[in-house]
């Protein structure tokens, strides 16, 4: 029953959404401690993610990022695209909400 219910219903969610990308937990915990008036390259990401890079990059996980609102892309023409922190949408700032609300939990549980 579980194993039916997270195959077809947790893409629809916004938890599953992320989920589906192995990587995009690991980026999304970084990318809410990264400066965010800086910008990277995908290797920095992956280094600073712990996430390699060939996983990143084989199941478009940047990619996504950058289309559910976490991550903006800027194109440099003739370079490697950089990365940065989208800290102005609602998909970021949720993030950053639930980071801190689970951090105040655990330091009442301590």
């Amino acid at each position: 029953m579980f194993e039916e219910a997270a195959n077809e219903e947790t893409v629809e969610t916004g938890w599953g959404n992320v989920a589906s990308y192995d990587g995009a937990p690991a980026v999304i915990d970084t990318l809410l401690r990264l400066d965010a008036e800086a910008t990277y390259t995908k290797t920095e990401l992956s280094d600073e993610a712990g996430v390699p890079l060939k996983t990143l990059y084989l199941d478009g996980t940047l990619a996504h990022l950058v289309e559910i609102g976490v991550l903006e892309k800027h194109e440099v023409e003739g370079d490697e695209a950089l990365f940065g922190v989208a800290t102005e949408t609602d998909v970021f700032r949720a993030a950053a909400a639930f980071d801190e609300a689970v951090s105040a939990r655990l330091a009442e549980k301590e």
